[in-house]
C-alpha cells in the first residue's frame, strides 16, 4: 500500500502474534520482532486515521504451521523440530476465516486463539502485570531447565 498516494481510504492488515503483546521465554527474538510491529503499526494507525486508512493487527496464538521447523535457536542454528504447542494449534484455515471476519469489521487489534491461556495472558498484561511476570518467570525457568 502506498501511503504517499492520493487514495482517500484503505486498510493495512498485519499478521503479528500473541507474542507481540506478551514476550515468551525462549522466543525472545521472535517476540521482539513482533513487539516492533505493534509499536510501528499502532503509531501508523494514529497517523493515517484522518485519511480513512484502517490498520488491523491480527494476533494469532499457536497455529498449525511449519514455523517452529524453520525457526532458529539461540545459536542461530535451525531448530528443525515441530513444537507440541504448534502441532496442537488452531488449523490454519480456521485462523484465516477468523482473520477475514476481523478484517471485514476493521478491528484495530484482535487476538485469534483457541488457547484460553493466550487470552488470559493478554488481560493479565493489562490488569495484573506482576502476575503475568511471575508466570513468565516460571515458564522461563522451566524452558531453561529443559536445555
Amino acid at each position: 500500500y502506498l501511503l504517499c498516494s492520493n487514495k482517500k481510504s484503505g486498510h493495512i492488515v498485519v499478521i503479528s502474534s500473541v507474542q507481540g503483546i506478551i514476550g515468551l521465554p525462549a522466543r525472545t527474538a521472535y517476540s521482539a520482532s513482533k513487539h516492533a510491529l505493534h509499536g510501528f503499526f499502532d503509531g501508523l494507525r494514529a497517523e493515517v486515521a484522518s485519511r480513512n486508512i484502517h490498520v488491523s493487527l491480527l494476533c494469532p496464538g499457536y497455529v498449525q504451521t511449519s514455523l517452529s521447523l524453520n525457526a532458529v535457536d539461540a545459536t542461530g542454528a535451525k531448530y528443525g523440530q515441530m513444537d507440541e504447542t504448534t502441532a496442537k494449534g488452531m488449523p490454519a484455515n480456521i485462523f484465516a476465516e477468523k482473520a477475514l471476519d476481523a478484517i471485514a469489521r476493521k478491528d484495530a487489534q484482535l487476538v485469534i486463539a483457541d488457547d484460553l491461556n493466550a487470552h488470559v495472558g493478554v488481560y493479565l498484561k493489562c490488569l495484573c502485570p506482576h502476575v503475568l511476570e511471575w508466570v513468565m518467570r516460571k515458564r522461563g525457568e522451566k524452558a531453561l531447565a529443559g536445555k
